[in-house]
């Protein structure tokens, strides 16, 4: 799963960032650590269906909390 960062449209740098990965596929519920890799952030060993409920647990260099809900069509 791979996550980019952007401000109002604009990219914006991932760097300093770190969170987590949760996804609800039905029953079932992975979690993986979401690292800086380059322009996005990446978590590895999630598998994304159609359907499955995704909540990503951001925090930026400044210690400031973003989380994003969103559901894979």
């Amino acid at each position: 799963a791979v996550i980019y960062i952007d401000d109002h449209g604009k990219p914006m740098a991932p760097t300093g960032m770190k969170g987590k990965l949760t996804v609800l596929n039905g029953a079932e519920k992975s979690e993986a650590e979401l690292l800086v890799a380059g322009d996005r952030l990446e978590a590895r060993g999630v598998k994304l269906g159609k359907g499955a409920k995704v909540v990503a647990a951001l925090t930026t260099p400044a210690a400031k909390a973003i989380t994003v809900r969103f559901t894979i069509k």
